[in-house]
């Protein structure tokens, strides 16, 4: 979740995550955006690396993709999984989790969303939005913040006053 949240990655870039991808020493993890065919590095959240560090100590496998299959009904983690069913299972994971906490109808992509629109109503510039993202035009930041509740909210008038 730190992945598509804190980092607003797509799940086609996290399903091909490996170990060698995190330095937890450096704090960061290099990654690959196949839909932009970029390779960015990102400096881990807080939360990020915690997890990455509990994962990678106790369940992650030591060669390939990260992810693992969990059976049904115990959750015991299992084979390594391919990429395309750790698209699928992912996918499917972000949407169980979010009906455990009663989100109804989150999406992977939804949480990316939600990272563009955190970051720049937390005055992150457009240009690091940009690079963050991957995107590769400023229109692209536009396209996935949302709007804001109240039009002129955080504008310098406002503050002002």
């Amino acid at each position: 979740m730190c992945l598509l949240l804190d980092h607003g990655l797509r799940v086609s870039e996290i399903a091909i995550l490996t170990r060698a991808a995190f330095d937890l020493k450096a704090g960061t993890f290099t990654f690959y955006r196949p839909k932009v065919n970029k390779t960015q590095t990102h400096e881990l959240t807080p939360d990020t690396r915690r997890a990455a560090a509990a994962y990678l100590k106790h369940d992650a496998p030591q060669d390939g993709i990260l992810w693992r299959k969990s059976s049904k009904g115990t959750g015991k983690l299992s084979s390594q999984m391919s990429e395309t069913s750790a698209t699928r299972a992912l996918t499917k994971r972000v949407e169980l989790l979010s009906r455990h906490v009663g989100i109804d109808g989150l999406s992977v992509h939804d949480a990316r969303h939600y990272a563009a629109t955190f970051e720049a109503r937390n005055g992150t510039p457009v240009n690091r939005l940009v690079d963050m993202f991957g995107w590769n035009s400023p229109a692209m930041a536009f396209r996935y913040i949302e709007a804001a509740h109240i039009a002129n909210d955080g504008t310098a008038r406002v503050k002002a006053a």
